[in-house]
């Protein structure tokens, strides 16, 4: 799991703690945990550029000359992409720039002179793709600098997640971590979920005891096409490829909510939508384009003629979402973990979904992180929501569990406060009350004064001069440490100038102690 700096400071502020010193303290408290670096930060003079023209070069067959606007000044750059078209966003290093320790400089191809190059994204980032990298996000100016625009160089937390630790396959996960560790505020990320109703779809699980919870939502009208520059840039950092604004958007709340969510073509669903068992030797075709031949204990969904998807794992490549697609249906659900397990290892098939699955997700945050899918959609893509449909046969219901201090001393040796307990719990998202069973009035009331004092601290105590007789002291007095005076060979010091802590103890009147 990689975790972007930028993105997790979207959930908690960590700006300000250094990244190296966050990874140490999650290797001591949580999860194996290490640091790595966003793309190549060692590039100079990589600037945006929107292709105003092209034309063959003129004794060159393999190229092409590109006028390119780059905001303050035109450049002309040749490329051997022939894939390149007016209109195109592109990233450049222009000449007396550098990639690594490879400068670039002006080159003169048979009369016609390139001021620098143009770059794909295994220069940038480290993502294999093919020739010169092109887009065409218009909120991206023309002459903005590459290496700021991407955050080249930024830092990315790599955490290598244990089966029982699930909760941490996430941004908000992690940021749940860091809150009780550094007793920071998680930010607000909940939205309200959305409710619309309509009968456009029929959800029904056959399945219960695999697929405990299915929301369905229906969004219509939507416009499929490249994501925006930061969504493919998030995504990058996650180490995903982009697809479409649609799919990069389920993508991107499975990294950041930890919910996996699929979408379908909903003009390619006949019926009613149906969460079953697989029929033996049933056929099912992948996204990845492999044909799969399923057993009676693979769950999948399926419509009224076929399987769409295999629950929790790969949805099927007849309804995938393509730049053809006006409609959608978005499924974010809640399946088995051992289901899931048991067929992606028969088929051999790992992806982020089945990972996440397979190691459980939570049940409860579906409608929170369907309605930020469901936000990104309209703003991104655009379209209407239409439908919500949700089953829900055995609602989750919160274990209730008691926990006694004491056993808490007995397992790790040291003591900690009730309130301090509640405080990290309650980061960590749990709803946490204290009880004080089993324990008399005097005890409550010393346990309750000693909370007071601890929370005041000792600089707001104004300590009373105990008169002896009052008190029922001989000879004694309540002083500091460091009135007490040590005599260490003929010098006399105080108590903190040896490093020792000041503190209240009682001690006789012209008491002196000799250090031999």
């Amino acid at each position: 799991m990689r975790v972007p700096y930028s993105i997790l400071n979207q959930y908690v502020e960590v700006f300000d703690i250094d990244p190296h010193s966050l990874v140490e303290k999650l290797n001591t408290h949580s999860v194996e945990a290490t640091l790595d670096y966003f793309g190549n930060s060692e590039i100079e003079k990589a600037v945006v550029g929107k292709i105003l023209k092209t034309q063959p070069h003129p004794s060159l067959k393999k190229l092409l000359v590109c006028e390119v606007d780059i905001g303050d000044q035109k450049v002309v750059i040749c490329t051997n992409d022939k894939t390149v078209k007016e209109g195109d966003k592109v990233f450049l290093v222009l000449a007396g720039g550098r990639i690594g320790d490879f400068p670039i400089g002006e080159r003169d191809f048979k009369g016609v002179r390139s001021q620098g190059m143009f770059l794909g994204l295994k220069e940038l980032v480290g993502v294999e793709s093919e020739g010169v990298f092109k887009f065409q996000d218009e909120s991206v100016k023309e002459g903005t600098d590459v290496k700021k625009l991407l955050g080249l160089g930024e830092p990315i937390i790599e955490l290598d997640i244990t089966p029982n630790r699930g909760d941490l396959l996430s941004v908000k996960g992690l940021a749940r971590e860091i809150s009780a560790l550094y007793g920071r505020p998680i930010k607000k990320q909940t939205l309200q979920p959305k409710e619309v109703f309509g009968n456009e779809i029929e959800v029904e699980i056959l399945e219960p005891k695999a697929c405990n919870r299915y929301r369905a939502a229906v969004i219509r009208n939507v416009q499929v096409k490249e994501s925006p520059l930061w969504l493919m840039v998030a995504l990058w950092k996650f180490g995903e490829a982009v697809i479409n604004n649609v799919v990069d958007i389920t993508n991107y709340l499975l990294f950041t909510e930890g919910n996996p969510m699929h979408a379908f073509d909903l003009d390619k669903i006949e019926g009613k939508v149906v969460v079953r068992r697989a029929k033996e030797g049933e056929k099912f075709v992948a996204l990845n384009k492999k044909e799969y031949e399923l057993s009676s204990n693979d769950l999948v969904i399926a419509d009224d003629k076929e399987v769409l998807a295999l629950a929790g794992i790969i949805g099927g490549l007849f309804s995938a979402v393509d730049e053809k697609t006006k409609n959608i249906l978005l499924e974010t659900a809640h399946f088995d973990p051992f289901t899931v397990r048991k067929t992606a290892k028969r088929l051999d098939i790992r992806t982020e979904s089945s990972y996440r699955f397979e190691r459980n997700v939570d049940i409860e945050n579906i409608p929170n992180a369907q309605s930020k899918a469901i936000d990104l959609i309209l703003q991104l893509a655009g379209g209407q929501l239409t439908t919500i449909k949700e089953e829900y046969p055995n609602p989750y219901q919160p274990q209730k569990v008691k926990l006694s201090l004491s056993k808490y001393r007995k397992y790790t040796g040291s003591d900690i406060s009730p309130l301090r307990a509640k405080e990290i719990l309650d980061r960590l998202g749990l709803e946490t009350t204290i009880t004080f069973e089993g324990l008399d009035e005097e005890t409550l009331k010393r346990v309750i004064l000693k909370k007071l004092a601890q929370e005041r601290g000792c600089d707001g105590f104004r300590l009373p001069t105990l008169k002896e007789k009052e008190q029922g002291f001989d000879g004694f007095l309540l002083c500091k440490e460091e009135e007490i005076p040590v005599i260490i060979g003929e010098k006399k010091i105080s108590l903190p100038e040896k490093g020792l802590k000041v503190n209240y103890r009682l001690t006789q009147e012209g008491l002196e102690i000799k250090v031999l």
